[in-house]
């Protein structure tokens, strides 16, 4: 796995791609920060897109029916493994952490696999 800091101007490029090729996958968000401590945000939600508004500085995650705001961040990781995205990690300016982890989605074989 590698783990790679993003710089600000890649940003807006990688949620774009993020919102292609993850489309789909289950996400997980944990928060963390001493304030608050460790809260789960959202657990084996599929992700519908990945949107960095440069403008209002505002990072935002479709997923499920939740949208998941993060302002004003200030660093972006991404964690790879070959050729896909396992998880990805953004600090805001109040240094609390928010953690993505990305999983495919359970296939459950369909209804004609079951036999009476």
């Amino acid at each position: 796995m590698t783990i790679r800091r993003l710089e600000h101007s890649e940003w807006g490029g990688f949620c774009i791609l993020a919102s292609r090729i993850l489309l789909g996958k289950q996400v997980e968000i944990e928060v963390a920060s001493l304030q608050i401590g460790f809260q789960l945000g959202a657990r084996r939600l599929p992700l519908l897109g990945i949107v960095y508004d440069s403008e209002n500085d505002v990072l935002e995650l479709l997923v499920g029916d939740l949208d998941h705001l993060i302002k004003a961040p200030r660093e972006l990781y991404v964690d790879q493994e070959l050729l896909d995205i396992v998880s990805f990690q953004i600090i805001d300016a109040d240094g609390v952490r928010q953690i993505v982890t990305l999983r495919d989605p359970l296939m459950l074989p369909g209804p004609h696999a079951i036999r009476e």
